[in-house]
């Protein structure tokens, strides 16, 4: 009677165990050169991962070790990685029919970061290899097209008005190196908006647009939304090879108070 028992319970354990098993994969991931604004430099790795409901994950308490290794199996040396996670607004534009569409429901995001202390070969495969502490394995692979030199925007340039609806209009001087990139190399910028309040990042807002547009329309529903959640904000454009390979960050233009809604 007792090894019935002892069986039953068992299998009882062994079932909540396998019910409360985390599993994850890689959702996306690249291995990229950094050059920012301020002066540093960095090669960086970055990737998010999903559960099984295709949901961005909300914590790493589950990550046991990350690595990343050569085309031969070594590992790279990594610094230690960081968590982060937001939730975000953004938009598209369609450059075909030069159409803005925005998707205004504030949506929860997560990813990893790490900085690569070693120097970036180009035209290899790096091998992602991440350890959950149920012993589990997600892993992916990047590859590292080249190493290119790009342009840094100047947030000098930076420029915000309202339109007659309150809608947002802000615009930036386009560099011209960008002109000879442009004829054998694929880029794109991304406007981004990090929003604080009480010193605490409480929001994210960004859109990817072809790189000689020069300007980004945000509406005004869009923009109260970011004044409600924010008192401060963060305003970035980077510039990226379509590979994602390679990513220059102007200076952060830093307003402290609310941005422009009031129509003209």
């Amino acid at each position: 009677m007792k090894k019935a028992i002892s069986v039953a319970v068992f299998f009882y354990i062994s079932l909540l165990l396998a019910g409360n098993a985390f599993s994850a994969e890689v959702a996306w991931m690249y291995v990229q050169h950094r050059q920012y604004g301020e002066g540093k430099s960095v090669n960086r790795l970055s990737f998010g991962l999903i559960d099984d409901q295709g949901q961005y994950i909300a914590d790493d308490k589950n990550i046991q070790e990350v690595k990343l290794l050569d085309p031969r199996g070594e590992a790279i040396k990594l610094s230690v990685y960081k968590f982060r996670s937001v939730e975000e607004v953004y938009g598209t534009y369609d450059t075909k029919n030069s159409q803005w569409f925005f998707n205004k429901d504030w949506q929860f995001d997560s990813w990893f970061s790490a900085d690569v202390l070693e120097p970036l070969i180009p035209e290899t495969y790096y091998w992602l290899k991440i350890t959950f502490a149920d012993g589990k394995l997600a892993e992916r692979t990047y590859n590292f097209n080249s190493l290119i030199a790009l342009p840094l925007l100047d947030s000098a340039s930076f420029q915000l008005r309202t339109d007659s609806y309150g809608d947002l209009i802000w615009t930036w001087n386009i560099p011209t190196e960008l002109g000879h990139l442009s004829l054998n190399l694929q880029t794109r910028a991304r406007v981004s908006i990090d929003i604080y309040k009480d010193k605490k990042n409480t929001g994210y807002f960004s859109i990817i647009l072809p790189t000689h547009l020069g300007y980004v329309f945000i509406p005004h529903d869009l923009v109260q939304a970011m004044n409600q959640r924010g008192d401060q904000f963060e305003l970035r454009i980077h510039i990226e090879t379509r590979d994602k390979n390679n990513r220059t960050y102007s200076k952060p233009l830093l307003i402290a108070e609310k941005l422009p809604t009031t129509p003209k």
